[in-house]
């Protein structure tokens, strides 16, 4: 993946940029003969800079990333299930090994509202270490706001850069989009990765259950039977409008269950559009 982002700076890279009109103390060797022998016109010849880019991985660390199903107690996974938080560090991590191979700079940065942790971007392998042992330790707590996660994160984030948002989502799209806008602002690329677990997506088993909210402790009494149409329906609508507005942004959008192998989120994260 190395050389992938060009450069504004012409250079001397491999790759033809345009021609430009001869002057006195332009070096020779960039003289085209091919188009003096044409058109009798001295021209020489520009290349891109192969550039290398920041690549900043945000991670939404709030308590309900720390949700990984029914089969535990709290919603803590049981055997073989991660938390939504353990899956988005697997791939956060994944994207920092590829940045740094292709000698791109790596940042981590992670919150449930104000960023709570951020490691500048670097090219070293002692600052890879950090950012994976950083996502290696990472733990869920706090509540919810992606609206300031984002906004405050968008101040930090270097002009040109690609941006990773790994997040559950679980807010109001107007506050979401008025932070993504601020990082789109700055970005030459953002994604938005949206994990859920399976009994997120298909809703729960059973008849009657109490809920309780990871964040706040508030309980509510449901039927399952009877909500479950209703919900589905809640959250098709939530996904569908951040998707539309992902797209009027040119941002990535992609929802993946933390049951999906790691290698196809990555495969599908990483494909163009």
């Amino acid at each position: 993946m190395a050389g992938r982002h060009l450069s504004p700076f012409h250079g001397f890279s491999s790759e033809f940029s345009q021609y430009k009109g001869y002057v006195a103390g332009d070096d020779l060797k960039f003289l085209d003969w091919k188009v003096y022998g044409r058109n009798d016109q001295l021209v020489t010849r520009q290349y891109r800079d192969e550039t290398n880019a920041s690549v900043y991985l945000i991670l939404d660390s709030s308590e309900s990333m720390g949700y990984g199903g029914t089969s535990g107690p709290g919603g803590r996974p049981g055997n073989g299930e991660v938390t939504k938080l353990e899956y988005a560090k697997v791939m956060a991590a994944s994207l920092a090994m590829m940045a740094f191979s292709q000698r791109d700079a790596v940042s981590v940065a992670f919150g449930a509202g104000e960023p709570e942790g951020f490691l500048p971007p670097r090219n070293s392998a002692a600052h890879l270490r950090q950012a994976l042992a950083t996502l290696e330790g990472l733990q869920a707590k706090g509540r919810t706001d992606l609206e300031a996660l984002f906004g405050r994160m968008a101040a930090r984030l270097k002009s040109g850069s690609m941006t990773f948002l790994f997040t559950d989502l679980w807010q109001d799209p107007k506050a979401i989009l008025t932070g993504l806008k601020e990082v789109r602002f700055k970005n030459q690329a953002a994604a938005v990765v949206q994990v859920l677990t399976p009994t997120e997506t298909a809703f729960l088993d059973g008849t009657n259950l109490e809920l309780v909210d990871m964040e706040t402790r508030e309980t509510i009494r449901i039927s399952a039977r009877h909500m479950k149409e209703q919900y589905l329906e809640t959250l098709r609508a939530h996904t569908e409008a951040l998707r539309a507005e992902c797209f009027n942004l040119d941002v990535k959008f992609l929802r993946v269950e933390t049951t999906l192998p790691y290698f196809q989120a990555m495969r599908d994260l990483l494909q163009r559009s």
